[in-house]
């Protein structure tokens, strides 16, 4: 039964986690939404980034690598240069065509 416990609060945790939305605009593709999501890496020219559940209010410029980790995926948007805002839990990415 403790076992039992144990799993159901893991689970629960999981779940509380995974709070990001993510959506990326792109002009060739639209929009493409992503949630569930537990972390963002960011790994730019200039530094590296992670954002997590309750991450402050952030705004930047990437030219570089973004990871979007969730549950049961991983994807990865090599090579990109962009804009991106990090406000309430919400991810949003505007991706720079060239």
């Amino acid at each position: 039964m403790k076992d039992n416990k144990i799993t159901q609060s893991k689970q629960e945790d999981e779940n509380n986690n995974a709070v990001i939305e993510v959506k990326v605009l792109n002009i060739r593709d639209g929009l493409k939404t992503y949630q569930n999501v537990y972390c963002l890496r960011i790994n730019d020219k200039r530094e590296k980034l992670i954002i997590m559940k309750d991450y402050m209010p952030i705004i930047g410029e990437v030219q570089g690598d973004i990871i979007i980790e969730m549950k049961d995926d991983t994807i990865k948007l090599s090579n990109i240069t962009g804009y991106y805002m990090h406000y309430q839990n919400q991810f949003n990415l505007f991706l720079k065509e060239e």
